[in-house]
């Protein structure tokens, strides 16, 4: 294949690719997929936060929260979640099923993922970080140049990790369809099944079906 070919390949996938192949590639542009969609998430939620400053805190099973954090993390999900589908169904899934209805289940699956992981995870991990290890959300870590690192930074990036994996099994069980997407790997695994009926497992070759064997011949003569 050319250098062209091969990229298409790679984005949309190919029938000339091995099952084996397929499903590396599904699982390559999945992982950028959800790497997109975590620098998205990321950058939204820095940027949110860089640039509002107002403080709304209220205190939830003793431990003061800033409401602000998650409103931030309410744009920066939205954005997410755009991205997401966007990309999963054209290059992970291939998806050719209803779009609205796509959309909705994706929402869905993903409004529980964000209740359960980015809201309520969330929260664990920064209850967990300052009462147990000592580092409050604004905790400088490091710079990265005039960027400051904080824990609450730290917490929101391991919190997109644990997101995208999770969100992958949901996409796959609720959202994209088997019968809409297109598969080449399990396209070719069923072309390589046995013929039913047949006890060796091998197909018939086109002309050869009525062929006699050798001693159907000489017993005919």
């Amino acid at each position: 294949m050319s250098v062209k070919d091969s990229i298409k390949a790679v984005l949309y996938g190919s029938e000339n690719l091995s099952p084996t192949q397929e499903k590396l590639r599904k699982a390559f542009m999945y992982l950028c997929s959800g790497g997109l969609t975590t620098v998205v998430n990321f950058t939204s939620f820095a940027v949110f936060d860089k640039l509002v400053k107002a403080q709304v805190n209220v205190n939830l099973f003793g431990w003061d929260m800033d409401l602000m954090v998650m409103l931030n993390q309410l744009i920066a999900w939205l954005l997410a979640v755009l991205t997401a589908y966007i990309t999963n169904r054209i290059f992970v899934f291939r998806s050719k099923g209803n779009v609205l209805r796509e959309l909705l289940s994706f929402a869905a699956a993903r409004v529980a993922s964000f209740l359960i992981i980015e809201l309520g995870v969330l929260y664990v991990q920064l209850a967990i970080s300052d009462k147990i290890f000592g580092c409050p959300q604004d905790t400088v870590l490091g710079y990265i140049g005039s960027f400051a690192f904080t824990c609450l930074y730290l917490n929101k990036l391991l919190n997109s990790v644990i997101i995208v994996f999770a969100n992958y099994f949901m996409s796959k069980i609720m959202v994209f369809k088997k019968d809409d997407c297109v598969d080449y790997s399990v396209t070719k695994n069923e072309d390589k099944e046995p013929i039913e009926g047949d006890p060796s497992g091998r197909s018939e070759e086109p002309g050869k079906a009525d062929e006699p064997v050798n001693g159907d011949e000489e017993h005919a003569g």
